[in-house]
């Protein structure tokens, strides 16, 4: 009983982290601002508003425009009469977003901002190609499961080459050279090819942004991730923790700047997480065509 209690609190720590999302960024989501020189509570007043803007970050400038969701899931031609997405849960996701948020501010972010202080950007690519390798195998079996063949077959293909050619992971010739496009698929979007909803909108503890299907999907994960084949404990919470914070280091810039500009972060998050979800879901029912 102990080890499940541990395993499960080291779970959510160290491999949560890194699902802060970043804000959606197609042609129909993002707009160009019509002010980007505004002071930020000007920017908070646009966004709040309904209206696009514009950030500075140190990769330059980035065009963000709040996304809203109706019931339907349906443009509408004033966003500001679409009826709004039911929240059953929203007291409690509350409640752990400003948890989630403590946590990044106070603890992860200084920790990715010297990680990215100390680590040259090179060497953190190689770190996220070596992840996002080790992870080949779990999205060959979830395109299986899901009846995905032709992407189980680019799973495979990729973790060869990139095993081998690409030096375990570090580097991924199979984009570069071989134009194999990754194919990752999770639990839950296994789940989801069969027919199971997402549910509510749910905050997970440090593991930000879900639903309930999303949170089935990372805690099953958790427990069938090839790191755990390839590392004991504690290796494999550590090697978590560091895949946690290479990619979360990619996004807490952005998320910082996203935050500061929404007068409710909470109903920002939410909806471009949902507003992601139907654009997903969306793409593949015309994929499927």
């Amino acid at each position: 009983m102990y080890y499940k209690v541990v395993f499960s609190a080291a779970l959510f720590l160290l491999t949560g982290c890194s699902s802060v999302p970043p804000p959606a960024q197609t042609e129909e989501t993002a707009v160009q601002a019509s002010d980007p020189s505004a002071t930020q509570p000007a920017k908070k007043e646009q966004l709040s508003a309904g209206k696009s803007v514009s950030i500075t970050t140190s990769q330059g400038e980035i065009n963000v425009a709040p996304a809203v969701v109706s019931v339907a899931n349906a443009p509408v031609a004033d966003p500001s009469t679409a009826p709004q997405y039911y929240d059953p849960w929203e007291g409690f996701n509350r409640s752990v977003f400003a948890f989630n948020h403590a946590a990044y501010e106070y603890v992860l972010i200084p920790v990715s901002d010297g990680y990215k202080a100390v680590v040259p950007q090179p060497v953190r690519s190689s770190v996220g190609n070596f992840f996002a390798n080790l992870r080949e195998p779990l999205n060959l079996l979830n395109n299986l499961f899901s009846g995905e063949v032709s992407d189980a077959g680019a799973n495979l293909g990729r973790f060869l080459i990139n095993s081998t050619v690409g030096v375990l992971g570090l580097f991924d010739p199979a984009t570069s050279w071989f134009e194999i496009e990754p194919k990752r698929r999770s639990v839950g979007d296994t789940l989801a090819t069969y027919g199971v909803g997402s549910g509510p909108y749910l905050v997970l503890p440090l593991l930000s942004q879900s639903d309930v299907r999303g949170g089935f999907s990372v805690l099953t994960e958790g427990f069938i991730h090839p790191v755990n084949h390839v590392a004991d404990a504690p290796q494999n919470y550590q090697l978590r923790a560091f895949d946690g914070v290479d990619d979360f280091s990619e996004q807490s810039e952005t998320y910082q700047n996203l935050y500061k500009n929404a007068d409710d972060p909470y109903l920002y998050f939410r909806n471009q997480y949902l507003q992601g979800q139907t654009r997903d879901l969306m793409y593949e029912q015309n994929t499927d065509q």
